[in-house]
């Protein structure tokens, strides 16, 4: 589950609860415990989906928030860097990721390459933790990293 937190700058100043269970799905609007209704975005554009009724303006402002996480873009990017050793990555919130091994890597060495140079991938100013996997999920190992610092 990822969960956001956007603040509209209107007169009410109010903030909304954003929630994706999986990624791929919809985003939740939550505004105080109250489900406004689901957004998601088609053919480049954030719409309502379903019989949600929420403005035009806070579908732009919430899309927009969620456009600039960088936990859009991170899976991507590592699985690009990591193509042959990488068959999986999933981000499990903003500051979580869940990264499987192919069957055919060297986990031990890989636990080293990336250990050392995940650390440049990252953009987010806060913490986040890396579950990396083997193949078959029998071994793992952890890596936090926070913006150009390894830990």
């Amino acid at each position: 589950m990822i969960e956001l937190t956007y603040f509209n700058d209107d007169a009410a100043s109010k903030a909304y609860r954003l929630i994706q269970f999986r990624v791929g799905e919809p985003w939740r609007v939550v505004e105080e415990g109250e489900l406004l209704g689901s957004i998601e975005k088609l053919d480049g554009r954030w719409l309502v989906r379903g019989k949600g009724v929420i403005s035009e303006s806070l579908i732009e402002g919430i899309g927009g928030l969620i456009d600039r996480q960088h936990f859009n873009r991170l899976p991507v990017e590592l699985k690009a860097h990591w193509a042959d050793e990488l068959q999986e990555v999933i981000a499990q919130g903003d500051n979580q990721y869940l990264v499987i091994c192919r069957a055919d890597v060297d986990f031990q060495r890989f636990e080293k390459v990336f250990g050392t140079y995940i650390h440049t991938l990252v953009k987010d100013e806060w913490q986040i933790r890396f579950r990396v996997f083997d193949a078959d999920m029998s071994s793992d190992f952890e890596v936090f990293v926070k913006k150009n610092e390894l830990r």
